[in-house]
């Protein structure tokens, strides 16, 4: 069976919280208006709504602007009265502007978060509460692990919007040319990492002295990424109560040594670190870098002729492994503001934008994973590269319980910004073991902030 043969659900089993997903297998998302199964007096069976909001969202790919928009005119047509007006601001300041805005009761209605952002705003009480919006059915037709990204402390504040997570593109010819033979097609033989170690090694040997092996997607606020080596050791950020940090251990401490190597035996740009200005995509695009780790949402960059590379020249494979394969939690929620003018709404704009037929055509558009159960069966029609998306869908089945529940902890965009600053300063000097008890400290330091 080949990647894009498999679905999801299968992949997906036993990971991300779907133990239980034969029970489930039943629960799909409304395609329309259906009966409700809400308790009475809820507020899930949301009729006719009219009046204007506005959703923020920071400018991405054309498909996910496009995806937007469609979304916006489809709800229009259902609601003759209602307005969607869509602002599409840069990344770059986006949360600072809604923390502004939020404080200042001028905060847009309906705004799209990361789950490395969204504990700040559930644990605040400054999103709109969802729970009365959702029927049981509705609430249980998501990737569970998903859906409890979205929730605290027994409440829903938004609703998960696509995930999507990191897997290697590749040139084939920088590969052909340093001797490497067949790459991994199948997850259960996913590099090692002394496998990786050798392919890095070969590639440092065959590539000029200003060309790299491979690039890794931890700038900025991708710091947390560092976290797929720590799982893949064995480790964890936090401790199971997620009130202190679990980084100093043998796990860590191992993940850290293996990452400093990238830097110590130049298989990486000495500038491909957490606060530069240049993306891993980037360094593949403009052929400084044989390999990158990217996001699945980058495909249409990297699949555009363009910007450097042409038809088959690239292709993707998995992250490497240790102890156990991992990835990072990507992806975003969609909330509203518990200010919002009009709370049925922007409720009503929330159901419908993780409608099934909504949520496939974003995600086929956008080259991003579905978070709902009835999607996990189907295989999608991705507009761009097909043929590398089945590595993403399967490299999603390594995101575990644990990354979900640390990522999405109340003060994680602290912990995340913690990270942002030790490893700058762990890749340049710092020792294996002083890097592990800074990065502690300062993880401490921001979940108790």
């Amino acid at each position: 069976m080949s990647p894009s043969q498999l679905t999801r659900r299968s992949l997906l089993a036993g990971a991300l919280g779907l133990g239980a997903a034969s029970v489930l297998s039943g629960c799909v998302a409304n395609n329309g208006p259906q009966p409700s199964t809400a308790a009475p007096g809820s507020k899930a069976d949301i009729g006719e709504v009219e009046g204007t909001l506005r959703f923020a969202f920071w400018g991405g790919s054309d498909g996910e602007n496009t995806g937007f928009a469609r979304a916006k005119a489809g709800f229009e047509k259902r609601h003759p009265k209602a307005t969607i007006e869509l602002q599409t601001l840069p990344y770059d300041g986006f949360f600072s502007g809604i923390d502004r805005g939020i404080l200042s009761k001028t905060a847009p209605d309906v705004f799209r978060v990361d789950y490395t952002s969204i504990g700040k705003y559930t644990s605040h009480g400054v999103l709109l509460d969802m729970t009365p919006y959702l029927s049981s059915a509705e609430s249980k037709a998501f990737l569970p692990a998903l859906y409890d990204a979205v929730r605290f402390e027994g409440r829903t504040y938004g609703v998960p919007h696509q995930t999507d997570t990191s897997a290697i593109a590749f040139s084939r010819k920088a590969l052909d040319e340093a001797g490497i033979g067949a790459v991994p097609d199948r997850l259960e033989d996913a590099w090692t990492w002394e496998e990786f170690a050798d392919v890095s090694t070969k590639l440092r040997k065959s590539l000029p002295d200003d060309k790299y092996p491979f690039a890794y997607d931890w700038t900025a606020a991708g710091a947390y990424r560092w976290a797929s080596f720590l799982y893949q050791a064995g480790g964890s950020l936090l401790t199971p109560e997620l009130t202190r940090s679990a980084v100093d251990s043998d796990a860590g401490k191992k993940a850290m040594a293996f990452t400093q190597r990238f830097f110590d035996e130049r298989w990486v740009p000495a500038n491909n670190t957490i606060k530069t200005t240049v993306y891993s995509d980037n360094f593949f695009l403009n052929q400084t870098v044989a390999m990158t780790f990217v996001g699945d949402f980058l495909v249409p960059e990297l699949a555009d002729g363009t910007n450097g590379y042409q038809g088959g020249e690239w292709t993707t494979t998995y992250m490497p492994q240790d102890r156990a394969a991992a990835s990072d939690l990507g992806g975003n929620a969609i909330v509203a503001t518990r200010d919002t003018e009009n709370p049925e709404l922007a409720a009503a704009f929330l159901k419908y934008l993780v409608e099934e037929d909504q949520m496939r055509d974003f995600c086929q558009r956008a080259n991003e994973l579905p978070t709902l159960l009835s999607l996990a069966d189907t295989p999608l029609d991705y507009a761009v590269r097909p043929d590398v998306m089945g590595v993403f869908t399967q490299q999603a089945t390594t995101i575990t319980e644990t990354a979900v529940r640390e990522t999405v902890v109340p003060g994680f965009a602290s912990v995340n910004t913690a990270l942002q600053d030790q490893l700058e300063l762990a890749f340049h000097g710092r020792s294996t073991d002083q890097a592990i008890r800074s990065i502690s400290t300062a993880i401490d330091e921001a979940v108790a902030a």
